[in-house]
């Protein structure tokens, strides 16, 4: 079987090629002019900052008032652990960890800001604006008794969360916020 081709018409492939030629001329005028004329958008957009800062004294192998600021620029909901561990002078930790009222006493704060998670995490109920600081969480935490050589190395970390939107609490500690505060479980 032959195939039989039909003689393109030179006439249509000259304005089939001229209208390419064409097109491509105005694409390229007009984008050589939007480049030249348009400013270039800048990103404004800031990202958050979120962080917090333990802030506590330390006297006469004394803790005490031990509180959480928000270092962050927005609102943020903080929460607390408290490690405890012994320590020698040339920072080797004991292989047991002491026992709270029987190595060491804490008297934790008496209000109602701060509550105890299953999780044992310590929960500030409310968020916090920028540089404001929590309440106490320990109001002194003392050492009574540690092996030789080692002494109690009381440790409170803390992190911050986003108070908004709702899901960022929910998501990170599954705990829902209600009126801009927090309950553990």
């Amino acid at each position: 079987m032959r195939v039989k081709f039909k003689k393109l018409n030179k006439k249509a492939v000259a304005i089939v090629a001229l209208c390419i030629c064409l097109a491509l001329c105005a694409v390229s005028g007009v984008w050589a002019y939007l480049i030249s004329v348009t400013d270039p958008l800048e990103n404004t957009f800031v990202p958050a900052k979120v962080t917090c800062e333990v802030e506590e004294s330390f006297e006469d192998g004394v803790k005490s008032d031990v509180t959480v600021r928000n270092t962050g620029d927005v609102n943020a909901f903080i929460r607390a652990t408290v490690v405890a561990t012994y320590i020698s002078s040339d920072d080797k930790v004991y292989s047991k960890a002491p026992i709270e009222g029987v190595d060491y006493v804490v008297n934790w704060s008496s209000n109602n800001k701060w509550k105890k998670g299953s999780d044992g995490f310590w929960y500030y109920s409310d968020f916090l604006q920028p540089n404001a600081a929590t309440v106490n969480l320990i109001e002194t935490a003392t050492e009574l008794s540690a092996p030789e050589g080692y002494t109690l190395n009381l440790q409170i970390i803390a992190t911050a969360i986003q108070s908004e939107p709702n899901t960022a609490v929910q998501n990170a500690w599954g705990i829902t916020p209600v009126n801009g505060t927090i309950k553990p479980d």
